[in-house]
């Protein structure tokens, strides 16, 4: 027998709405990526990158890639160069978690709960790799679609890379991996530069 059956099926409908979420990037066919695809895609970047780490744990690294922005289906996306809305994501994020908690039984939702916040504090080794993953994952994408959307939005090069290597580390040498995106984004022309 299932046992709080209507809490996990109120769930998992809950979950369907990451689909609705659009992040800033702007993919190849012109429409933008999910959260329910970064968060997917993220998934599996775990699942090829794990073996080279054998002290991390995988089903929680993948738990943790899976539920870090379930907030944001109350908070929304926030593009990281909109001043406004990272002056308020803080905010509009712990507000999500209480909306998440009403809408979840609470007793369900305790671990989902501990993850997102290991996630946000970066206070597990899970979680550090993770949000390195999650920092580097849209970078490979827009150079993968070779798109625009650092053009679109007009995020300078400089301030982008700058943010980029701040938030990317040699903990897990995906700075090495961040340097070749640089590369291949200069060489397919797909950076905006400020006239």
């Amino acid at each position: 027998m299932i046992t709080n059956l209507k809490n996990k099926l109120k769930f998992i409908e809950l979950v369907d709405k990451m689909n609705e979420i659009k992040r800033a990037i702007i993919l190849q066919n012109g429409e933008q990526e999910s959260d329910s695809e970064h968060s997917y895609h993220l998934a599996i970047m775990i699942t090829i990158f794990i073996s080279d780490f054998p002290e991390i744990n995988e089903l929680k690294a993948i738990k943790i890639a899976l539920f870090h922005d379930l907030v944001e289906i109350f908070a929304w996306d926030t593009v990281i160069f909109d001043e406004k809305m990272t002056k308020t994501k803080k905010q509009r994020e712990a507000k999500a978690v209480i909306e998440l908690e009403k809408v979840l039984w609470k007793k369900d939702f305790k671990e989902i709960k501990k993850l997102i916040l290991e996630y946000e504090n970066k206070s597990s080794l899970e979680a550090e790799f993770v949000y390195e993953l999650d920092k580097l994952q849209p970078m490979i994408k827009i150079v993968m679609e070779w798109w625009k959307t650092w053009k679109n939005y007009k995020i300078n090069k400089d301030k982008l890379m700058k943010d980029k290597y701040k938030k990317i580390t040699d903990k897990f040498w995906f700075r090495e991996i961040l340097k070749r995106y640089e590369k291949l984004a200069d060489k397919k022309g797909v950076f905006y530069f400020d006239k």
